[in-house]
């Protein structure tokens, strides 16, 4: 059993049912600007003229103020408790609708950094209040609440390749319309934090002076989460690329990976109502185990059969992201949005960094053969890490 903090206020035996499904609306809209970036990176490649390292860079742009900016708005959120700074995430997320009109590399980079503030603020602040209202069922509220996020990425992968498939690149501007309506909306309707902002450590040093209490269980369990996350942020960004290269569409790469970010709703979902039952520990070690042989397996098949298999490791390599925020926030609950930042936002942070290396690997060795190779690899070391993992419900 793994050491834990003093716990935050007392959650209710009852789930608020109308705050997660509000949450999960949320998360879908600004979750969705994730998604139009991997189905409209061939030609966003072909337009700018950008090496398949360039590509990996592009990828992990929007984590570098989107993930890494969590940990900031992280602390603050435990400390302000403040529900509408949510809104900044589907409100600047919608500046991603106008990636066909940046001149060049750069500029486009640039408007992916600002894009992810928007998504630095939003992420913390709705992982806690999801949590505060699951009730007793905290695992499959949390799940609910993450399931969300993969389903507006899906949403907006779909919503990018009709777009630019039926208006061309420019049409991809009225994507930008959801998220600008539903960010207004959550600056007045946003739910409420639970307990005040006196619940928080009073200063930054006693704040990480008192999770080091819990710094080991925390550490493997981020780097089992790493493993997973590098390995479907590879599918997100390189299998539309993988499909073009070996004589597929565009539309079909755009179809590939919606669906299996929608197979990813219904593993989170399912593994988030599992791990209330059968422990966060078992779904984690699972998920991974399941996916990374799944995820391999799928480039060296043929449409249909590769379609499947990327929606089966879909499900079950995101059956197991909720239950890690929920896993962490129970071995620290008194820093909430803290810990979840640090499983989200510093994680997918070191995960899209790693496409540069998934991009460059691919230059030197072809796609074709460097991506099974990167996600077994990856997927072997979390799977055997996993099991490392403290015996925590």
């Amino acid at each position: 059993m793994a050491t834990v903090l003093e716990a935050g206020p007392a959650a209710p035996a009852r789930a608020h049912r109308r705050n997660i499904s509000l949450l999960v609306f949320a998360h879908m809209a600004n979750d969705a600007y994730h998604g139009f970036l991997s189905p409209l990176m061939p030609l966003l490649a072909q337009k700018l003229q950008l090496s398949l390292s360039m590509v990996g860079l592009l990828s992990s742009a929007h984590g570098i103020t989107a993930d890494m900016g969590q940990l900031l708005f992280g602390y603050f959120a435990d400390r302000l408790r403040k529900g509408w700074l949510m809104a900044l995430g589907p409100l600047l997320g919608a500046l991603l609708a106008l990636m066909f009109f940046m001149p060049n590399f750069w500029a486009l980079f640039g408007l992916l950094l600002i894009g992810g503030v928007g998504s630095a603020c939003f992420h913390p602040v709705a992982s806690v209040l999801a949590s505060e209202s699951a009730g007793r069922r905290r695992g499959l509220g949390v799940s609910l609440y993450i399931s969300g996020g993969r389903l507006g990425t899906a949403a907006g992968a779909a919503t990018a390749t009709f777009l630019v498939t039926r208006y061309g690149p420019e049409g991809v501007i009225y994507g930008a319309v959801p998220g600008l309506v539903f960010g207004l909306f959550l600056l007045f309707f946003s739910p409420p934090f639970r307990g005040s902002a006196s619940l928080a450590h009073p200063s930054l040093a006693e704040t990480f002076k008192s999770l080091r209490l819990v710094f080991r269980p925390l550490a493997r369990l981020w780097i089992v989460s790493l493993c997973r996350t590098s390995v479907t942020m590879t599918v997100n960004a390189f299998v539309p690329l993988f499909i073009v290269s070996t004589g597929g569409t565009v539309a079909q790469g755009g179809r590939t990976v919606t669906l299996h970010l929608l197979a990813a709703t219904v593993g989170g979902i399912f593994g988030g109502h599992l791990s209330d039952r059968m422990g966060r520990r078992f779904v984690t070690i699972a998920s991974i185990m399941l996916g990374t042989p799944l995820i391999v397996l799928a480039f060296f098949l043929p449409d249909p059969l590769r379609t499947l298999a990327f929606m089966g490791a879909g499900a079950a390599f995101y059956g197991s992201m909720g239950v890690s925020v929920t896993y962490a926030q129970e071995i620290a609950p008194a820093h909430a949005a803290l810990v979840s930042s640090f499983m989200l936002g510093a994680m997918w942070f070191v995960a899209s960094g790693s496409m540069v290396a998934v991009g460059a690997l691919s230059d030197a060795f072809g796609l074709a053969a460097a991506l099974p190779v990167y996600c077994a690899a990856v997927g072997g070391i979390g799977t055997i890490l996993s099991f490392g993992l403290p015996r925590f419900k």
